[in-house]
C-alpha cells in the first residue's frame, strides 16, 4: 500500500488559511482600541508590575502596531512564515505575563481588547493566549510541512528533466538550475 502525500496537502491548506484568517482578525480586532486609547493600554501594562517606566512606555507604543501589522500580513497573507513566528512569539509572551500574575495574584484588566476592558485576568484569559501559542506553532508547523513536500517534488521532478542536474550532479546543490 504506498502512502498518497498529497492526500494531506488540502487539509493543511485549509488549516493554514483558517488559523492565518482567525489569528490575523483577532490581532487587528485587539490592536485597534490600544491604537486609538493608548494611555488607557499603557495604564495595563504597569498593571502588570513586570517593567519599569521607560519599557513599560516602549510596550504600550510597539505591541499595538506590531500585532495590527502581524494581523494585516496573516490576513493578506504577505509575509506568512514571519507573522506566524511573530505570533508564537506574542503567544509565548501572553501566556507568561498572564500566568506571572494569575500566580502573585494580581486582580487587574487583561489589556487584551484595550486598556479600559473589563475582561480580568483569570484561566479563560491563559487559554486563550495558550490557544494563540497553540494555533500559531501548528499553523507554522503546516506550513513547514507543506513547503518540505513542494520541495521533494521538484527535486524528484527536476532530476528527471534531461540537462538538469539534481544535487547529486551539482556540487552546489541547486535544483533546477542548467549543467
Amino acid at each position: 500500500m504506498k502512502l498518497n502525500k498529497t492526500r494531506w496537502r488540502k487539509p493543511i491548506d485549509v488549516f493554514i488559511l483558517i488559523a492565518r484568517i482567525g489569528l490575523g482578525c483577532l490581532f487587528i480586532y485587539s490592536s485597534l482600541p490600544k491604537i486609538r486609547q493608548p494611555y488607557d493600554f499603557l495604564s495595563s501594562v504597569y498593571e502588570y508590575e513586570l517593567v519599569g517606566p521607560k519599557l513599560g512606555m516602549f510596550v504600550a507604543m510597539t505591541m499595538p502596531w506590531l500585532e495590527l501589522f502581524t494581523g494585516v500580513c496573516l490576513v493578506g497573507g504577505i509575509f506568512i512564515s514571519g507573522a506566524l513566528l511573530t505570533t508564537i512569539a506574542m503567544g509565548a509572551t501572553f501566556s507568561y505575563v498572564i500566568v506571572s500574575a494569575i500566580h502573585r495574584g494580581l486582580d487587574i484588566s487583561c489589556g487584551c481588547f484595550g486598556g479600559s476592558g473589563t475582561d480580568t485576568i483569570n484561566y479563560f484569559t491563559l487559554i486563550r493566549a495558550s490557544a494563540i501559542f497553540t494555533f500559531g506553532i501548528l499553523a507554522y508547523v503546516c506550513l513547514i510541512f507543506r513547503r518540505s513536500g513542494e520541495e521533494r517534488f521538484c527535486r524528484r521532478t527536476c532530476a528527471d528533466q534531461p540537462g538538469v542536474s539534481g544535487q547529486n550532479g551539482n556540487p552546489a546543490g541547486n535544483v533546477g538550475f542548467p549543467t
